[in-house]
């Protein structure tokens, strides 16, 4: 018998499995095309952020640059004004073929070796009042096996020290395992006037224990900037490995003041051993979100 036009047949088990399986995958398309046009708007918005990018695939210079591309070679810290272009003579720095996280990579294969950098200006948009900013990179190495004794940077950017308006990830000198650390120092004047010696607890300094280095797997270090050079202890510094929030930097006075006639550098490979790629600069702090984008990146997204 029919009614209102439909038969009495009921529906088989098997046709109703093969309906409900249908409307399961179209959802599952529709929330991938969701994630990938959100995915799509994150990176438009980190891409115009971009001030600087080297991803030391075939060459050192950058592909992205608002200032100068090349690298830059010292043979000590008192002649970064004579600098020459370039890798140092040797291998002791060299393009890595096929060992990038994509690609080639930077390697650094002892820890005394001339200092190596890029020009800041243009590609570290620094700004006299209200300045933020992010720092990324990939590195991989284990602290414990591969580095020497002492202090170790992959990269820091200063016009003077370490302690004197400097932004920089470090590894302690000790320890087991050594603790990775961030640093944002304001102007010397401005945290430290007596220059003194401060116990590192009292320094503008956050440590990550444990941190999760290996040989076999790439490692994302971000950092965050935002409210410095404000006159005042609003800036915070958010500190980030593999895309998750290791802790900030709060209750200073982050005054950076670097003088038009002093040189913005950011150097890499300070006293490290290991591998390093995918070298990034951004023009304000990226969010939690833009960050776990770049963790998560594939291809080349700068482009």
């Amino acid at each position: 018998m029919k009614l209102h036009g439909f038969s009495s047949a009921r529906i088989s088990p098997v046709a109703g499995l093969a309906a409900s399986a249908f409307l399961w995958c179209g959802g599952d398309a529709g929330r991938a095309a969701e994630s990938e046009a959100k995915d799509d708007e994150v990176r438009k918005a980190v891409k115009a952020a971009l001030t600087f990018h080297a991803p030391f695939d075939g060459e050192t210079d950058a592909a992205v640059a608002r200032g100068e591309r090349r690298i830059f070679t010292a043979a000590a810290a008192a002649q970064v004004k004579e600098a020459r272009p370039g890798l140092p003579d040797g291998d002791k720095v060299r393009l890595a073929k096929g060992e990038g996280r994509r690609g080639d990579a930077l390697r650094f294969t002892e820890r005394e070796i001339p200092f190596v950098f890029y020009q800041g200006a243009g590609n570290v948009a620094y700004r006299k009042e209200d300045w933020s900013g992010t720092v990324s990179l990939w590195l991989r190495l284990d602290p414990k096996e591969d580095l020497d004794p002492g202090y170790t940077d992959p990269f820091q950017i200063t016009t003077r020290a370490w302690n004197d308006a400097a932004l920089f990830v470090d590894f302690d000198q000790q320890g087991d395992p050594r603790d990775f650390r961030l640093g944002v120092f304001p102007d010397l004047r401005v945290w430290n006037p007596e220059n003194a010696d401060v116990p590192e607890d009292k320094r503008p300094l956050l440590k990550v224990r444990n941190p999760p280095f290996g040989r076999d797997r790439w490692t994302h270090v971000a950092a965050t900037w935002e409210g410095f050079n404000k006159s005042s202890r609003e800036g915070v510094a958010t500190f980030y490995l593999n895309g998750k929030e290791q802790g900030r930097i709060t209750g200073w006075e982050q005054t950076f003041t670097w003088r038009e006639d002093e040189e913005i550098r950011i150097y890499i490979g300070l006293y490290y051993i290991g591998y390093l790629d995918e070298l990034s600069c951004f023009d304000r702090a990226l969010t939690a979100e833009e960050i776990g984008y770049l963790n998560r990146a594939e291809g080349e997204w700068y482009r």
